[in-house]
């Protein structure tokens, strides 16, 4: 239902609308209002009187007075029948199909474009078949595929939500089992892991996780698929990395974990410390990378690196050939295609 408003009201709401660029000389020429008193009896009478009018530009200014007036009319009835409270600047993610955020700034959407949820939209671009080594140029998101930002972290708290085409500026907390993220483009600060799983059975596949500290597993159950990752993992327990790209960087294999692949990637170091828990059962396979660093302690077993391409000249540390289950086979130098022995 509608209510009558009264002036004061409507002057008070008129003070805060931000006038358009160009027109702000319409608040000078309502607030050029003079006060004249005249002398009585009884006292001092006031009398308003209208602002003095101005013959330059009377047609600029009267159409601008009515398109202020115009805009002012929209922001009172929005004022008026709007009392939502502003939300929380991280995007929480509580249902299916469901966001919630609010940009502490206009996001910077340079070079890609942008299509409001629930717009009806052709199939998003998708990798073929990868072929040869995993780099930017065919892991990641596709090129061509559209993408809505979101300034701030996103934090997934309901169980089997998929999240897809979003661009994140802060840092990714998965709360919930089972949750996707596809198409997804992290760019964490520095220091922040992109992404902390804190709960089982996470899917990536065809996102980026740019900057920030190693992506880091917590909970049991993780696949990575065609994904590019800057600083590096941390792995536990089921965990399975294939066709991705690390660069330069490392994928540590955490003590006590077991369970773990990691098969056709390009990596820096695979390093297994197992000084608080032995390691068992990891497989690293038809990778290009720079060295495995295999655990030592005597409860370790199920170590196998197979069919791998080694750069520089010290494939392995740590080996122990008569260790349990431990499988060194097929291994070679890039540069020379000579066997490389760990």
């Amino acid at each position: 239902m509608s209510r009558e408003i009264d002036e004061k009201e409507l002057r008070t709401l008129f003070a805060e609308i931000e006038a358009p660029p160009g027109l702000d000389e319409w608040r000078e020429r309502i607030a050029d209002v003079h006060v004249e008193e005249h002398g009585s009896d009884e006292g001092g009478v006031v009398t308003q009187l209208r602002p003095r009018p101005r013959k330059r530009h009377s047609l600029a200014t009267a159409a601008a007075v009515i398109a202020v007036v115009g805009l002012g009319g929209a922001v009172v009835m929005s004022r008026l029948l709007t009392d939502a409270p502003p939300t929380d600047p991280t995007m929480i993610i509580d249902g299916p199909g469901k966001t919630s955020s609010s940009p502490t700034s206009e996001p910077d959407t340079s070079g890609t474009s942008t299509t409001p949820p629930g717009t009806p939209a052709g199939p998003e671009p998708s990798w073929g078949p990868l072929t040869g080594d995993p780099a930017v140029s065919n892991t990641g998101v596709p090129r061509g595929a559209t993408l809505r930002d979101h300034q701030g972290d996103l934090r997934i708290t309901t169980a089997g939500q998929v999240v897809e085409d979003l661009r994140v500026s802060g840092a990714v907390i998965v709360e919930a089992p089972g949750v996707t993220l596809r198409r997804v483009v992290v760019v964490a600060p520095s220091g922040v892991p992109a992404l902390v799983q804190l709960a089982g059975d996470l899917t990536v596949v065809d996102s980026e996780f740019v900057g920030g500290a190693a992506l880091t597993q917590r909970a049991s159950g993780l696949v990575v698929r065609r994904s590019t990752v800057d600083s590096g993992a941390v792995l536990t327990s089921g965990a399975e990395v294939y066709d991705s790209y690390f660069a330069e960087s490392d994928v540590r294999v955490s003590a006590g974990a077991s369970g773990v692949v990691l098969r056709h990637n390009v990596v820096g170091r695979v390093s297994m410390s197992d000084l608080d828990g032995p390691i068992r059962n990891v497989t690293v396979q038809d990778s290009l990378l720079t060295q495995v660093n295999a655990p030592t302690g005597p409860g370790s077993a199920g170590i196998h690196v197979l069919a791998n391409r080694f750069l520089g000249g010290a494939p392995s540390t740590g080996w122990h050939p008569s260790a349990a289950d431990y499988r060194w086979s097929g291994n070679v130098f890039e540069d020379t295609g000579a066997p490389a022995g760990p």
